[in-house]
């Protein structure tokens, strides 16, 4: 008889788009006939190499990950157990399924849009990879300053160490970062969360949103449409994403697997008060 339990492994089940992510995988698997086992890695490398090995161990039909890996051992790789990197990818996993946003072209955009609002000196905080990875979104956010000629400069991007929450760690950086007295016009933020800890430290030094500085944020969740002022930001479209990987998952487990290895999912941009 076929197992018929899903393992999916998260980085931070309180992340807001990470548990829209399982929220929605568990929603549809359970209309497939699967139960999903939840497994969160708390962002600590050890602890997702533990539950990749746990749940292998358990036998489940198979395996979506959200991976903070930089690359995944091969011990962990069992070709009997069909899996599907979700968001995030190991580099050297480039033969394992994976869907995702395309977050160069996201990031990208974002940071044009924000130039063509007039934009010059944008800051960039990224989110906290545990394997720390390069970044795709700086890919993104360097590319769109290059292609207008604006000089990239380091210190204009915030990586967070990923101790704290992401609103608090925004909020010290942006802290520290306007205690250099560097200017400052724009801010994209790696999620919604982040970006409140941004408002929180404008505002403490006397600079609004969006009279003095533009905003964008990432992940488009309830936080967005509640911040004062709303939040324009990158819709990533978690539901789609969650039933593309589901269903690549449940192709495998069916052994009719898809010839596509990499699926995008398109975002779009909601725009409102913090960019007008």
């Amino acid at each position: 008889m076929q197992n018929k339990f899903v393992g999916m492994i998260v980085p931070d089940i309180s992340n807001t788009f990470f548990s829209s992510l399982a929220y929605s995988a568990q929603d549809y698997l359970q209309k497939q006939g699967y139960n999903l086992l939840i497994c969160s890695s708390t962002n600590q490398v050890d602890t997702e190499k533990t539950h990749f090995a746990n749940l292998t161990e358990l036998g489940v039909a198979g395996i979506l990950c959200i991976s903070g890996l930089s690359s995944i051992p091969n011990n962990l790789l069992n070709e009997n157990i069909p899996l599907v990197f979700l968001d995030r990818r190991p580099a050297n996993a480039e033969k394992v399924f994976w869907v995702a946003n395309d977050d160069v072209e996201a990031t990208r955009l974002a940071t044009q849009f924000l130039i063509d609002k007039g934009c010059k000196n944008i800051l960039m905080i990224l989110g906290y990879i545990a394997g720390q990875y390069e970044s795709l979104q700086e890919q993104g956010y360097i590319k769109a300053l290059e292609s207008n000629n604006i000089a990239v400069n380091e210190s204009y991007i915030l990586k967070r160490p990923g101790k704290q929450s992401s609103h608090i760690e925004a909020e010290k950086m942006v802290n520290n970062f306007l205690r250099r007295e560097l200017p400052v016009d724009g801010i994209i933020a790696s999620s919604d969360r982040s970006a409140f800890g941004a408002l929180k430290a404008f505002r403490s030094v006397g600079l609004y949103v969006p009279e003095d500085v533009k905003m964008i944020s990432f992940d488009d969740t309830l936080y967005a449409e509640l911040a004062t002022p709303a939040l324009t930001s990158l819709n990533r479209q978690p539901k789609q994403l969650a039933q593309t990987a589901c269903d690549l998952l449940i192709q495998q487990i069916n052994g009719k697997p898809s010839e596509k290895i990499i699926h995008y999912v398109p975002v779009t941009l909601e725009k409102r008060d913090s960019t007008r």
